[in-house]
């Protein structure tokens, strides 16, 4: 008895995520269409990308609140060097260059200089912002490549590509953190630094490498939401950085460090894109859309606290 219980907490929300969409398939028509569910998957792309970055740095004790600013900045650069006439493959590198040293800049800050991460990146999500106004006088960009526009809303059969992207992200990410020397520190320094220390684990390096994986997962998601829109916005997806917190911990990442969990992100990103379609298939009012997220933002932070046993601990 005591291990079904183990594993019903342990899968409570992939077993969530599994009971809502059985819900929503048998009370919702327009739910179970091709277009809805290819929508479906292809709405969780960004949100699960940036997610994979987050469950790094969250593990590590950290947090990266400038992630949508980083993707955003980052799009802006690569949409200016092609409308120039520079190539998809140049771009792209440039991108690459631009989140990892956004993400940098993020590491060596927290790591290095010992400050405290929500205000280093509360600081850097108003610079990336700025800098994406900057770059283009607070202009769109429009009109990108072909190839650009099938990787961010092209299928290949059923699936859509950044969603087959996506998947492949999910297994490298969980192998790494899983299965590599890398991910059992990151582990090991968001449970116990001084212990982590003590072990010859090089604390500071470790930290600063998982704000450039966030980094990383930044650009690819800035290059596969250029494709989805053909256009390059710089107020694009305000607040989207709340979403992905709030996908991480209620996956069963620890806001406290420790405790990772790579494919419980993706079961969170799916039940956040899963409420926010049945609030669009049910016509719910956008002004309600904002409460909603703060909900389940409230509530992610309660199950978090609750799972670490903070409360018992007071």
């Amino acid at each position: 008895m005591k291990n079904i219980k183990a594993i019903v907490a342990g899968q409570f929300i992939f077993l969530f995520m599994v009971a809502f969409f059985v819900f929503m398939a048998v009370v919702s028509p327009q739910f179970r269409t091709h277009y809805n569910l290819f929508n479906l998957w292809l709405d969780a792309v960004i949100t699960g990308i940036l997610g994979i970055g987050m469950t790094f740095v969250i593990t590590t004790a950290g947090i990266d609140l400038s992630v949508a600013s980083n993707l955003v900045f980052s799009a802006m650069i690569g949409a200016i060097l092609m409308s120039r006439g520079q190539g998809v493959l140049l771009a792209f590198l440039v991108m690459l260059a631009v989140g990892l040293g956004f993400g940098l800049f993020n590491g060596v800050m927290v790591a290095r200089l010992k400050m405290v991460p929500f205000i280093v990146t509360l600081g850097t999500l108003s610079l990336g912002r700025g800098l994406a106004m900057l770059s283009t006088r607070a202009k769109s960009v429009y009109g990108f490549p072909e190839i650009v526009t099938r990787i961010g809303s092209g299928e290949i059969g059923f699936f859509p590509v950044a969603g087959l992207i996506m998947a492949f992200l999910y297994v490298v990410a969980w192998y790494v953190l899983n299965r590599t020397v890398f991910g059992r520190s990151v582990y090991l320094v968001g449970s116990n630094p001084r212990a982590a220390r003590l072990s010859g684990i090089d604390v500071e390096r470790v930290k600063s490498l998982v704000y450039l994986v966030s980094g990383l997962c930044a650009a690819i998601a800035a290059f596969i939401q250029m494709g989805r829109l053909n256009a390059a916005k710089p107020n694009m997806l305000y607040g989207l950085e709340l979403d992905v917190v709030s996908a991480v911990v209620l996956g069963g990442t620890s806001l406290f460090g420790g405790k990772g969990n790579i494919l419980g992100t993706l079961w969170g990103t799916m039940v956040i894109v899963l409420i926010r379609n049945a609030m669009v298939l049910f016509g719910v009012s956008v002004y309600y859309h904002q409460v909603v997220k703060g909900l389940v933002i409230l509530a992610a932070v309660l199950i978090d606290i609750l799972r670490s046993g903070v409360l018992k601990k007071r």
